[in-house]
């Protein structure tokens, strides 16, 4: 799912950004003849008063060095930014489903239909009897500050996409179904299950404490069962709407001082084989280490089959 299509380029780096309500992150890899691209930037800025102009214009003077003129942006969304909903899918013309959305979403969201842009992903599982799409809705303001602020800088702008369609990027080689928990801040966690590397269900988990802050005694005391009954929902829709196969693997992507203690926890309240994500080798030296730039690294690994536009 892409909401903008444009050019490639020939420049030598490649540059992605993920905007959340308060920060703008930077990578920027350089690419390499018949190799994997280096994440040679790993940078996060302020954003004051929505000005993405002004954050742009920082990271151009703190990195001109490199020369990045005409280099191509893939532009991530966080959900701050964007709404997501399942609806029923429109009888109408594949090529026409994404715009007709802004007037079945008019209920959904705040915003007029002239202002939104409308486009949509689909999961290759339905529940029985539902034909369903998943539409994403954004601003169209926004949109069209994030193009020009970019093109002030003299980058490329090939696609913006959203933050639950790109994560799917990092598990693409898990063979078997799988589900993962991301702790992509310490009050937004989400739930994503995996089958044959296709992402198949996702969930934003609402009222989630930080886990960073538990102690072992506390973790040990029986503090992560309301988690475990969240997660436990979600595998239950899996299993029972979907008609699946009960999962057997939880992946934590989360970050916080008793990890292990976690995982030992979860094992005992889920009754399933627990294992800890560590980032990719090739992001380790630059990475974050609380998983907060995984939506931007994410966006960064080339998915195995690109997606064909809705």
């Amino acid at each position: 799912m892409r909401f903008l299509f444009g050019k490639k380029t020939a420049s030598s780096y490649q540059l992605v950004f993920s905007l959340s309500a308060t920060e703008l992150r930077l990578l920027v890899l350089k690419n390499k003849p018949n190799q994997a691209p280096e994440l040679i930037v790993n940078d996060v800025e302020r954003v004051k008063n929505n000005n993405i102009h002004q954050a742009l214009s920082t990271f151009n003077e703190r990195y001109k060095k490199l020369s990045l003129e005409h280099a191509p942006v893939i532009f991530v969304l966080q959900p701050s930014h964007y709404q997501s909903t399942a609806v029923d899918r429109p009888d109408l013309p594949a090529e026409d489903i994404a715009a007709s959305l802004r007037f079945q979403l008019d209920d959904f969201s705040d915003m007029s239909p002239d202002e939104m842009v409308t486009d949509y992903y689909e999961l290759p599982l339905q529940a029985s009897g539902q034909d369903k799409i998943t539409a994403v809705v954004a601003a169209k303001s926004l949109l069209s500050n994030i193009i020009d602020a970019l093109a002030a800088q003299s980058w490329e702008l090939t696609h913006i996409t959203v933050s639950e369609v790109v994560l799917k990027n990092l598990f693409q080689s898990q063979d078997k179904a799988c589900f993962v928990l991301f702790g992509l801040s310490s009050t937004r966690y989400v739930a994503q299950i995996y089958r044959a590397g296709e992402l198949v269900f996702t969930r934003e988990l609402r009222g989630v404490r930080d886990l960073s802050n538990y102690s072992a005694e506390e973790i040990k005391l029986g503090a992560l069962e309301p988690l475990a009954t969240e997660i436990q929902r979600s595998m239950d829709y899996y299993e029972g709407q979907l008609r699946q196969a009960g999962l057997r693997k939880l992946i934590l992507a989360v970050a916080g001082p008793q990890r292990e203690a976690m995982v030992e926890s979860l094992q005992e309240l889920l009754a399933i084989e627990v294992e800890l994500y560590d980032y990719p080798e090739w992001m380790s030296e630059l990475c974050e280490g609380d998983f907060s730039d995984l939506e931007a690294l994410a966006a960064s690994v080339k998915p195995s089959e690109e997606t064909a536009p809705q």
